[in-house]
């Protein structure tokens, strides 16, 4: 028992001065950060705590980002709905069924939001939002209130957390409902996109 514990003091010896010169990230390494790579995919897990429900709706899939082209947002279960977002449209498919374009001119402006959010464009977004940055040797926060309509109409705040990578998007709506979205095996794309990867922004 004495040589395991020696073990793990050495080990722990070789991992403090490590975690004596961490830092907090400040807001322009958290940027580059999150824009290094030109395309990328994660998993997400989504809980919405909607007021008068006792448990919360869940949902999960997965992310494709490709900087300058689009988002799509592919949730998988409870049931297969895949949303486009590209700086000229933004479109969605339910299940097996037909692509949907949708033209409205509130949900476009959802669509650039999204896509300034995603691709950690801090310009457009202070055209949006008011930004509140915090970071520890722990992790970063960013927290974005809306400055104007429609946005302000529709939530409440935006909030975006984490550490190496981004790790969670917390909506608050004006309704009083919350939904977490929980990132996870974030993964560089290789470009060009392959044929099925660019259908996904097609126009």
């Amino acid at each position: 028992m004495k040589g395991m514990g020696d073990w793990l003091c050495a080990c722990l010896l070789l991992l403090l001065p490590g975690m004596a010169l961490a830092t907090p990230m400040t807001q322009a390494e958290v940027r580059e950060l999150l824009s290094a790579e030109p395309a990328q995919r994660a998993r997400f897990e989504q809980e919405k705590q909607v007021e008068g429900l006792a448990q919360p709706l869940k949902a999960s899939g997965e992310l494709l980002l490709a900087r300058g082209q689009g988002l799509w947002w592919h949730q998988q279960q409870p049931f297969e709905l895949a949303l486009s977002l590209t700086a000229q449209r933004m479109s969605q498919q339910v299940g097996q069924g037909a692509v949907q374009v949708i033209d409205n001119p509130q949900l476009l402006e959802f669509s650039s939001m999204m896509l300034a959010l995603f691709g950690s464009d801090e310009q457009a977004l202070a055209r949006y939002f008011a930004l509140d940055f915090h970071s520890t040797e722990q992790g970063w926060t960013l927290v974005l209130t809306p400055l104007a309509a429609p946005l302000n109409k529709v939530f409440a705040s935006l909030t975006l957390s984490g550490g190496k990578q981004l790790d969670w998007l917390v909506i608050a709506d004006r309704q009083g409902d919350e939904t977490r979205i929980h990132f996870s095996d974030w993964q560089r794309v290789q470009l060009p996109l392959s044929a099925e990867e660019q259908a996904h922004f097609a126009p």
